[in-house]
């Protein structure tokens, strides 16, 4: 698994790649949750298990990695509540560090993604906060 994070090195302006039967189906620059987001307005979810191999991990980016159809994450950095939920749905999880949470983009406070799905457990219902919380940024930037 950590010869996924290699991907990082040989593209560095990418910051997510997801695969499927060991092949790069989709890959993203975008920050945040929005590759996750991006590969399912796309393709939708999988019948066949992903990978995602995503330069940070939150809580937000395992519930919509779990919501896609992964069964796997790989990432440098993982939040420690990105992995419980993560564990919690039996995904295989290589990281290299946890931290308590993600920071914000200010580095002021928590993610506001990851903030809006920090008391759910219902993949679905994660879904739906995450997009609300994205549209509430949108109206406020």
């Amino acid at each position: 698994m950590k010869d996924y994070l290699k991907l990082f090195i040989e593209h560095p302006n990418k910051t997510c790649f997801i695969l499927k039967d060991n092949e790069i189906v989709f890959s993203s620059s975008e920050r945040g949750v929005k590759p996750i987001l991006d590969y399912y307005n796309e393709f939708g979810i999988s019948n066949t298990p992903l990978v995602i191999v995503d330069k940070i991990v939150g809580k937000g980016a395992a519930v919509l990695a779990i919501f896609i159809g992964a069964n796997s994450i790989i990432t440098p950095t993982i939040s420690q509540d990105g992995l419980t939920l993560a564990q919690e749905y039996n995904l295989n999880v290589y990281y290299e560090n946890v931290v308590p949470y993600i920071i914000n983009r200010d580095e002021d406070g928590r993610c506001p993604i990851e903030s809006s799905v920090l008391n759910i457990s219902d993949i679905e219902d994660g879904y739906h906060k995450i997009i609300s919380a994205l549209k509430e940024l949108a109206n406020n930037n």
